[in-house]
């Protein structure tokens, strides 16, 4: 964490508490001195600030989805951590206005004030999926969504109607990462689309198994009408018929061939 400051976070749609820590933000001979004075004398009540911070509307959400989606690196790097500029850009941290709104619940000195607002940027920029929560967007719904555009994308490449599957995605996930590994199958996806290999087959692919080729292969009888088309050769039926016979013979017969190698 920044400066080795901590700083707990409540947070809800639209809501922050952040309370400093008692003794956060010093250097550790300064930190040992607080502890031996605690000790002899009452502590001092930590630092709360409340904020309130419009969440974002469904076409604001919707925007910032279409954004990930298009960029699954970035994606991956939101859930590893990072904040990337795009993102930033979109008004995800709290705005000057926004902090200026920041209730204190002690009497602070402007500077503490500042420090307190610079900390709680600081930590939501470290942690930005907390600075998604706070907009109203949390991680279940961020990856359902980016999911769903997916999906979307897909079907409409197809020409086909586009289902709304976010919600069978959302609990698809969690079934998912109940029976998975350790690490959650939406950081695996969004990994797995970062490096490109979506494409690789499932595990079903492996259960396809060989079928030996027929000896004797069973022709079926041409039923379309080539005696009209034809109608100068009589008997074009049964020469198209000895014709597919030959050919699946010699292909039967180089079957066998390549299975002897």
């Amino acid at each position: 964490m920044s400066g080795g400051l901590e700083l707990r976070l409540d947070i809800q749609p639209g809501r922050v508490k952040a309370r400093r820590l008692q003794g956060s933000g010093s250097t550790p001979e300064l930190q040992g001195m607080r502890k031996v004075a605690a000790a002899v004398q009452e502590p001092e009540a930590a630092a709360v600030l409340s904020l309130e911070v419009p969440p974002w509307t469904a076409e604001r959400k919707r925007t910032v989805l279409r954004v990930l989606a298009a960029h699954p690196g970035e994606l991956y790097g939101l859930l590893q951590g990072e904040l990337s500029v795009r993102l930033a850009g979109l008004g995800l941290l709290p705005a000057e206005e926004e902090l200026a709104s920041a209730v204190f619940e002690q009497e602070l000195g402007a500077a503490d004030r500042a420090r307190l607002q610079t900390l709680l940027t600081q930590r939501l920029t470290e942690e930005p999926l907390l600075a998604l929560s706070l907009r109203g967007l949390g991680k279940e719904e961020l990856l359902a969504g980016v999911f769903g555009l997916w999906s979307e994308a897909g079907t409409e490449e197809e020409g086909e109607a586009v289902p709304d599957a976010s919600g069978a995605l959302a609990a698809e996930l969690a079934r998912l990462e109940r029976k998975g590994p350790a690490v959650a199958s939406g950081e695996w996806l969004a990994e797995a689309a970062a490096e490109g290999s979506l494409h690789q087959p499932g595990p079903l692919f492996h259960e396809i198994a060989t079928r030996p080729f027929p000896v004797s292969p069973v022709v079926a009888v041409p039923t379309e009408d080539w005696k009209s088309l034809l109608p100068q050769t009589p008997r074009a039926t049964e020469g198209l018929a000895l014709i597919m016979r030959e050919v699946a013979e010699a292909a039967a017969r180089r079957a066998a061939s390549l299975s002897k190698m």
